[in-house]
């Protein structure tokens, strides 16, 4: 009965060291995937930066010609 239950033990723990290494996995992927939400976060400020710029730039020309 103590090999039984030794095996099972050398099981479970096998199993453990299995999951932890998955979590671990699971999380450095996490960490890709917020640094690449932080790029794209970035992207689209700069993006809405240059529309704006764009933009006010417009209407300053649209305001100079009524003139």
């Amino acid at each position: 009965m103590t090999d039984s239950g030794l095996s099972l033990d050398c099981t479970q723990e096998t199993r453990i060291v299995c999951l932890d290494m998955k979590v671990k996995r699971a999380e450095e992927k996490i960490s890709d995937l917020e640094d690449r939400v932080r790029q794209l976060e970035k992207r689209v400020f700069q993006a809405a930066a240059v529309v704006s710029a764009g933009l006010a730039l417009l209407g300053l020309l649209a305001q100079v010609a009524k003139l």
